[in-house]
């Protein structure tokens, strides 16, 4: 069936390419379904990453400047691409016999491999049909010549979705092109798989039910991201802190740059490309954090990466110009491959301050121990650190107690303070220690929350992160809790990253970022500038976290350590266990964890 008078400049018929019958959905589900994939085309297409909104008519979705404003997003390593191009606004929707204009959508297309395929920008155009039918439009032109036309985008002037309401509560879905001179009837092959492939895509997302709170952030009534009882969902989580163009055109420049190298070069068991890649993304986030909280290189402090396993984040920092370190208990072979170790890479075993200051001396030889006190204004990465994750709010505390340090905590598996495997609960993270609490062995917790070998990533993701009880979920919210009773500022994202354990917890940063953005002169060092920032503003930062005064004291340290340490029979058992298991751990396996070579922990 034609779509009467759907005409072009020069006036081209439009071509019915497939269709789909007996659709269950409502003109609400397309138009809502239109909206999702005009942001997010990659859906319709794996080469491409996303569309970056320029201009909506309606103001439904937002363009790279809201996004950033949303995001408390003050400056970027990047020039902005939302710049509003009058070239990219010039083109008119086309007359529609039957139908009447009601929205101009413009967007770019940003591919995965921006060194094979351009940009490209696109006029979307909606209709609505005239009348009492349920009947609308949506037409895609590219801005571009046949040419110019990139390889991801079908070779036609232009394609249309047509949805029609029946009598009843089906539908019939139909999708048009506008052929390009000496175009072959019937069209190619490839081309009719795209249009089918561009109708099933939609009619599978029509099934799905209505969501009208995707973009959503959980928030307190004073407008703060609540990170104990927020609902740890991918829609409540995305972009919270930085917007997804920012740190994905990062994530491309820095994935030409290192990638292949670091893939050939590995010599690992591993499979490299998820490590690398993972690595990559981590990196991608960080850097831009940085430029945003620091302004530049030279104020930033320098990082100190905890349980750094294989290297490569600290790898590809340091190559990027920010100074930092790494350490682990265990070198890897990884580490003399990257031409680093001795220099920014360390073996080392922590062995937090407060449990050195129970050991006997005679208990701590022959080890080389790291405190976990780090200089002041130190960003600390703690990425998978496990038996360090809970730690982690508590060092960067120790490390300062006046203005705790930065930090980005991405949990990982489970584990007491005293580094043995516990399972929080939901009235552990409410309440301190709760009462109904369970040890789990090793082989337990691997069997219910190691990572499949196979499966579908975006429903693994969604299983953990929908269940705000899972071990994973309460551990995260242990940690964001830990962190907002000490006072810290805290802001919790998804990372962009090919893991499942993908939730980001940044604590310290805004305060840093509010300092820099007042334009206080510098005098001195990068370090002590940020130091005498952190110190100046802590104040307020506690005010944020709904304390009239700084909380972060060794009162309130000493207490959080006796209350969890309580779990394993008090402070110097802990201690105890905490350095058994550090001594054991050279004949140990995998990122840095303790291998109990099948014995129990001494406590059990």
């Amino acid at each position: 069936m034609d779509i009467p008078k759907l005409r072009a400049s020069e006036g081209e018929p439009w071509m019915l390419c497939c269709s789909s019958s007996g659709v269950q959905a409502t003109l609400k589900q397309f138009l809502e379904v239109t909206d999702l994939l005009l942001e997010r085309v990659q859906l319709n297409s794996t080469h491409l990453f996303r569309a970056d909104i320029i201009h909506d008519s309606t103001g439904q979705l937002e363009t790279l400047a809201q996004k950033e404003a949303k995001c408390d997003f003050s400056s970027s390593s990047q020039t902005s691409v939302g710049v509003q191009d009058h070239h990219c606004l010039s083109l008119t929707p086309p007359p529609l016999q039957d139908y009447q204009h009601q929205r101009t959508v413009v967007r770019r297309l940003i591919p995965r491999k921006p060194q094979l395929d351009n940009p490209l920008e696109q006029s979307c155009f909606v209709y609505k049909g005239g009348g009492d039918t349920d009947e609308a439009l949506v037409v895609y032109v590219p801005h571009c010549s046949e040419t110019d036309m990139p390889w991801y985008h079908p070779k036609v002037k232009a394609l249309c979705y047509r949805f029609i309401q029946g009598d009843t509560d089906q539908a019939t879905l139909e999708v048009y092109c506008q052929p390009l001179p000496n175009t072959d009837s019937p069209l190619p092959d490839r081309l009719q798989r795209t249009f089918q492939s561009l109708l099933s895509t939609m009619v599978r997302l029509l099934k799905l039910p209505s969501k009208s709170d995707t973009a959503k952030h959980a928030q307190q009534p004073n407008g703060k991201l609540d990170p104990v009882n927020m609902p740890l969902t991918a829609s409540t989580l995305k972009d919270t802190i930085l917007p997804q163009h920012i740190v994905q055109n990062t994530y491309t420049s820095l994935k030409e740059t290192y990638a292949s190298d670091l893939i050939s070069r590995w010599v690992e068991k591993t499979e490299p490309s998820k490590h690398v890649f993972e690595d990559l993304s981590i990196a991608a986030f960080l850097v831009e954090l940085w430029t945003t909280t620091y302004g530049s290189k030279s104020s930033f402090p320098g990082f100190v990466d905890l349980a750094c396993g294989n290297g490569v984040l600290t790898y590809i920092l340091v190559s990027e110009g920010w100074q930092g370190r790494g350490f682990d208990a265990r070198r890897r072979k990884t580490w003399e491959v990257l031409g680093i170790d001795g220099t920014h890479l360390e073996e080392k075993i922590c062995i937090p301050r407060p449990f050195l200051d129970c050991a006997h001396p005679a208990d701590l030889e022959d080890m080389d121990v790291l405190d976990g006190i780090f200089s002041a204004g130190t960003f600390i990465i703690s990425n998978h650190a496990d038996e360090l994750t809970c730690w982690t709010p508590l060092l960067v505390a120790l490390s300062s107690p006046t203005s705790p340090l930065p930090y980005l905590a991405i949990p990982c598996c489970s584990h007491a303070l005293d580094g043995s495997r516990h399972r929080y609960t939901l009235k552990e993270v409410a309440a301190g220690l709760g009462t109904n609490h369970q040890r789990i062995d090793e082989k337990t917790d691997s069997q219910n929350d190691g990572n499949p070998a196979t499966g579908d990533l975006k429903k693994l993701r969604a299983a953990k992160t929908n269940t705000d009880t899972s071990t994973y979920a309460c551990l995260t919210r242990k940690t964001a809790a830990l962190a907002q009773e000490l006072g810290h500022g805290v802001d919790i994202t998804l990372m962009r990253i090919p893991s499942t354990r993908n939730i980001g917890i940044v604590g310290n940063c805004k305060r840093i970022a509010r300092s820099r953005s007042q334009d206080k002169p510098r005098v001195g060092n990068g370090e002590q500038d940020v130091v005498d920032e952190l110190q100046s503003s802590n104040l307020q930062d506690n005010n944020d976290t709904g304390s009239s005064t700084p909380r972060t004291s060794q009162e309130t340290i000493n207490a959080i350590l006796q209350r969890e340490c309580s779990l394993t029979g008090g402070l110097q058992t802990s201690a105890r266990i905490w350095i058994e298991k550090a001594k054991r751990l050279q004949g140990g396996q995998g990122r840095g964890k303790v291998n109990w070579n099948g014995a129990q922990p001494p406590h059990a």
